[in-house]
């Protein structure tokens, strides 16, 4: 146990090396087999549908798991989900950085998301490496909204009226005026 753990502490720390990642080590080294990591949930506590677990599919370089059965997805951590170096809560995704945790739980309407598709930037075609937006589904009848990003909490931000933004991208115009209590 103690050699495979070391080998994988190795293997991460050349992939940190080799892909330039800024991010402390420290927590790059706990890999699922490690640290015994739920793999069943995604990095926004979404549940994995039955038969599909987090894990590295179809040669892509990040952990994954479908999320419901119109094959919409969302990334899983490889490590453990922290504040080291953040005002937010992120974890490792292979070679890329996720958020993670319970970030939101209710739509820029204030509307409560499903407890089994929380916030987050689900994906629906596994070869694109990252949605646009944040969203939840808020009801059974596929219902969705968007969500703020962790980002961007709901508030005035120098305006007269309730703001976030919804997009992946710190420097997008994707907005929305928001209502969360």
């Amino acid at each position: 146990m103690m050699k495979r753990l070391l080998a994988s502490i190795l293997l991460c720390v050349s992939i940190v090396i080799s892909h330039g990642i800024t991010k402390s080590t420290e927590h790059l080294v706990y890999l699922p087999e490690a640290a015994n990591m739920d793999k069943t949930r995604t990095a926004g506590n979404t549940k994995c549908r039955s038969q599909s677990e987090c894990g590295y599919h179809d040669g892509v370089n990040y952990s994954w798991c479908y999320t419901d059965y119109s094959d919409n997805w969302d990334y899983c951590c490889t490590g453990e989900c922290t504040t080291e170096g953040a005002t937010f809560l992120w974890c490792q995704s292979g070679l890329q950085a996720q958020y993670c945790g319970n970030t939101n739980t209710k739509d820029v309407n204030g509307r409560k998301c499903l407890g089994t598709h929380t916030c987050g930037t689900h994906m629906e075609d596994i070869y694109s490496p990252f949605a646009d937006y944040y969203w939840c589904y808020v009801d059974m009848n596929a219902n969705w909204g968007y969500c703020c990003s962790p980002f961007s909490n709901c508030g005035k931000h120098g305006e007269s009226y309730n703001w976030c933004n919804t997009s992946r991208s710190s420097d997008s115009n994707s907005w929305d005026y928001c209502n969360i209590n």
